[in-house]
């Protein structure tokens, strides 16, 4: 039982921090790299910053699975899925 509430709670702070990214990347269409999204959000900030980007990467790799955001390999940013549903 406490398993599931810590689970529930890990779930519910993951779409947050998913929420914050697309609303980031909505607001800047000229697209972000992993860095400057983890800066942006404070995420990972008292991290080295191979690790920071490593905890954006992963997030942003759910994302873009889900086809909420776009990656641009050319450029090397994400940029807003305006498609999405």
């Amino acid at each position: 039982m406490r398993d599931l509430k810590s689970r529930e709670l890990a779930q519910q702070g993951l779409q947050y921090v998913e929420d914050a990214v697309v609303g980031l990347l909505t607001s800047h269409p000229e697209g972000m790299t992993t860095a400057r999204i983890a800066d942006a959000l404070g995420l990972g900030s008292d991290l080295e910053p191979d690790h920071r980007d490593l905890i954006v990467a992963g997030i942003l790799e759910l994302l873009v699975k889900s086809g909420r955001i776009h990656w641009d390999k050319d450029a090397q940013i994400y940029r807003d899925n305006p498609d999405r549903l």
